[in-house]
């Protein structure tokens, strides 16, 4: 798919008194978070200076929108209704993140924007990335004065067809540009964690946390020795928008961030992929400069009991809410 870089130059702001959010219609982007810290500004999120560098590297995901059906399908096939669809294969067999042509690599429509929201819509043709239906999508960003950024997904469809969105973004809460993330801490609202073979494909069997290293019912460091890292689903206790589902902190800033979702579970990833990247103000990222808590359904859900199906409308919702500073 040919994409021309000269309609890719339109940023957008929300602010309120602590902070500032960038975005672009670029995949409906988050490009920095600032906020205060001893008196400046710092950056909590991975990313990159122009709309080209995130084309470029499509397989970092910063801070993108993933749709229609965020992380892994096994085998790059699912059944509708009796019926296969076949998808892209851009890892290994399966396919990652919707494929090579994800909603994070289009250019999204502006449907309103003010100084503390904006709302972003794309619409999906039936069979668009092999998935059936058309799917008009739209993604609103809020920023509340007491500094929660409220992400809402909503879909609409004209058949049934997946539905199971996220957004990719790479928190470091000491600054994008400090290094590895390996002693943030982190406490997850989770008991249990979904097997895994060795293609990060689940087995349908889900593990106690109890006495393992998947185990954040209590805050502590993500890895106290560094050896750790994780790209792993985490089933949540609860699915209410009301109850926290997440804490992050940063070990040298003490920012926090909290999260809630109304989705079933949470991509715990510690960025293991990412090599000598160019990020932002010619900032290199290696493994492990940030992690992202990915909150959707369990990976090849699609291929489970419980799909994640939209016959209609349907709206997930995520807040990140900010403190410590």
């Amino acid at each position: 798919m040919e994409v021309k870089y000269s309609k890719l130059n339109n940023i957008y702001t929300l602010s309120n008194n602590n902070i500032t959010i960038e975005l672009t219609n670029l995949g409906a982007i988050i490009k920095r978070i600032m906020v205060p810290h001893n008196d400046q500004e710092i950056d909590i999120v991975l990313g990159f200076d122009n709309e080209k560098q995130y084309l470029e590297n499509d397989s970092t995901y910063f801070g993108a929108v993933i749709g229609r059906n965020a992380n892994r399908i096994e085998d790059s096939i699912f059944n509708i209704e009796g019926t296969q669809f076949n998808i892209e294969s851009n890892e290994g067999d399966n396919n990652l993140h919707s494929g090579s042509s994800g909603f994070y690599t289009r250019i999204w429509d502006v449907v309103s924007h003010n100084e503390y929201s904006i709302t972003f819509s794309l619409l999906s043709p039936h069979l668009d990335q092999g998935f059936p239906g058309e799917l008009k999508m739209e993604v609103t960003y809020a920023l509340s004065g007491d500094n929660a950024l409220e992400v809402t997904y909503k879909g609409r469809s004209d058949r049934l067809t997946v539905f199971n969105p996220t957004n990719h973004s790479y928190f470091n809460l000491n600054g994008h540009d400090s290094g590895d993330v390996l002693h943030h801490e982190l406490w997850l609202n989770s008991h249990k964690y979904s097997e895994l073979n060795d293609e990060s494909i689940p087995t349908g069997k889900k593990l106690d946390v109890t006495d393992t290293n998947m185990d954040f019912t209590n805050l502590r460091m993500i890895s106290e020795d560094k050896t750790d890292e994780y790209d792993d689903n985490f089933i949540l206790n609860s699915s209410d928008i009301h109850q926290k589902a997440a804490t992050l902190i940063g070990d040298v800033t003490g920012i926090q961030m909290d999260v809630y979702t109304n989705s079933p579970c949470i991509q715990l990833y510690t960025a293991n992929g990412l090599d000598d990247v160019h990020g932002k103000n010619g900032t290199i990222y290696n493994k492990h400069a940030g992690v992202c808590l990915e909150t959707q359904f369990e990976p090849n859900s699609v291929n489970s009991n419980h799909p994640p199906l939209i016959d209609g409308e349907k709206e997930y919702k995520t807040i990140y809410k900010f403190s410590g500073f």
